[in-house]
C-alpha cells in the first residue's frame, strides 16, 4: 500500500471517529410554548376569560423574546444552548425552537425574558426574517429598540358584552425590563443522538392576579415603555417573568 495513501486513510478514519464521538455526546433539545389563562388553554378564537373578581377579558396577541437559554445539570453547572428565541403564539413557526445540546441529565432551565443590551441594540433589518432578531411585526421601535413582550386584548366588567371594554396593550421593552427566570420541575434526560422536548408553560392570569404586584387591567390597561408609563412596564415585566413553569 502506498505510504501517502495509508496516511490519508488513517487521517480520514480519525476524523470520522471524532465526528462520531461528537454526535454520540449530543442530542436534540426542543422547547414548546404552551399558553394558559389559569387552568384554561390560551386561545385567540373568541375565548372569554374571567379573573374571578368580576372582570371578563380576552387576548388576541402574544409575542415575546427570551435569551441566554441555559440548561442546569444535576451538579449545578450550566450549559448554554440558545442565544435568543422568539415566540409568536399565533404562528406555529414561532411556537417552539429546537437546538443541539450535550446529552445527559438536567434538573432545570434558565433564561431571560427580553434581550440583553447587546441584542437589544441590534437592528432587525440587519438580519433575515427567519432569524429571531430579524424583522417581526410590531416588535421594534426606532426610539426604544426591541419590544420584549407584546400582549394585547380587551377587558370588560359587563358580563362579556365588552360594550364598555378597555383595550389591553402591553408593549414592554427597554433594558430596564430585562428579567431572569430560573425553573426546575424534576430531572430530565437528553439522550445520545436522541430528542428531548419540554413544555414551557406561561400562565397569563398570574400577571394580573399573582402576588406581590398583580396588575389591575382597568387601572393599568397598557404601557408603551415610555418614561410616563415605564413603571407599568417594569411591573408587567416582573409579573410576566414569574408566570412560567415547565413540564415534560
Amino acid at each position: 500500500m502506498n505510504k501517502s495513501f495509508f496516511l490519508s486513510l488513517v487521517s480520514l478514519l480519525f476524523l470520522v471517529s471524532i465526528s462520531s464521538c461528537d454526535k454520540k455526546n449530543k442530542g436534540n433539545f426542543e422547547v414548546k410554548l404552551n399558553g394558559f389563562v389559569g387552568a384554561q388553554p390560551l386561545s385567540f378564537s373568541n375565548t372569554i376569560y374571567s379573573d374571578g373578581a368580576g372582570k371578563d377579558f380576552f387576548f388576541n396577541r402574544l409575542k415575546f423574546y427570551i435569551s441566554e437559554v441555559r440548561l442546569v445539570r444535576t451538579d449545578n453547572t450550566e450549559v448554554d444552548v440558545e442565544d435568543v428565541a422568539y415566540f409568536d403564539y399565533a404562528d406555529n413557526n414561532w411556537k417552539s425552537f429546537s437546538v443541539e445540546a450535550p446529552s445527559g441529565e438536567y434538573k432545570g432551565i434558565k433564561f431571560n425574558v427580553g434581550l440583553n443590551p447587546t441584542q437589544n441594540a441590534t437592528n432587525p433589518d440587519d438580519f433575515k426574517a427567519s432569524d429571531p432578531l430579524g424583522p417581526k411585526d410590531d416588535m421594534f421601535w426606532e426610539w426604544l429598540k426591541h419590544r420584549f413582550i407584546n400582549l394585547e386584548g380587551k377587558a370588560d366588567v359587563s358580563g362579556g358584552s365588552f360594550v364598555n371594554g378597555v383595550g389591553l396593550v402591553y408593549h414592554v421593552g427597554r433594558d430596564t425590563c430585562y428579567r431572569s427566570v430560573s425553573l426546575s420541575n424534576g430531572n430530565f434526560i437528553i439522550p445520545d443522538e436522541g430528542k428531548k422536548s419540554i413544555n414551557l408553560n406561561l400562565d397569563l392570569l398570574k400577571v394580573f392576579k399573582e402576588q406581590p404586584a398583580p396588575i389591575d387591567m382597568f387601572l393599568k390597561p397598557g404601557t408603551q415603555s415610555e418614561d410616563n408609563d415605564l413603571s407599568i412596564a417594569i411591573q408587567f415585566a416582573d409579573q410576566f417573568s414569574k408566570s412560567f413553569s415547565y413540564s415534560e
